[in-house]
């Protein structure tokens, strides 16, 4: 009784998993990546002061 118990399990494990695996070939990749960069510059020779741009 134990083993079918356990056969049962692992069954169901497996075609969870399966399923799982489809359904994340399946779905579309529309994810948007978005990259953030900033921009450093020195203004007249001053060490202080800095412009920051960030562009999205």
């Amino acid at each position: 009784m134990r083993n079918n118990i356990a056969g049962g399990l692992v069954i169901f494990m497996v075609v969870l998993t399966c399923l799982l695996m489809l359904d994340d070939i399946s779905n579309e990749k529309d994810q948007v990546v978005i990259k953030e960069t900033a921009d450093i510059e020195q203004i007249e020779n001053q060490k202080d002061l800095a412009i920051v741009e960030n562009e999205e």
